[in-house]
């Protein structure tokens, strides 16, 4: 079984493909535009998983952090009232999936450019 640490680094370098693969299947066809909501709702949701047990720690990390995931926060929520069909304007989905572009893809950039032993 792979380290918490691996995980991390594995999932660092799988959220920027899933982010290219939905954005090119979202552009190839409008009527896929769910898969933008679905993965904006995993990646949402599995940072509230991790933060979930951690959140007393929360309060000892940066203020970016704290800002981090009370943005994943809120997609999540986003996210799952789309789900419920609450009609939610498509540019918010869009910020949110641009924002979680960004935000994977410089994680990604960061570890490949530090030499990180440990990550916790």
């Amino acid at each position: 079984m792979p380290s918490e640490d691996q995980l991390i680094q594995l999932i660092a370098v799988v959220l920027p493909l899933a982010h290219a693969a939905a954005l090119i299947a979202v552009l190839r066809s409008r009527a896929r535009f769910s898969w933008i909501v679905n993965l904006n709702l995993l990646v949402s949701a599995g940072v509230m998983i991790y933060w979930a047990p951690r959140v007393s720690q929360l309060f000892g990390y940066v203020d970016m952090v704290m800002a981090f995931v009370g943005f994943e926060l809120a997609v999540l929520v986003v996210s799952v009232l789309a789900r419920l069909r609450v009609r939610i304007p498509n540019a918010v989905h869009w910020i949110a999936f641009a924002a979680n572009t960004l935000l994977s893809v410089n994680a990604l950039i960061f570890m490949l450019t530090f030499r990180i032993t440990r990550l916790m």
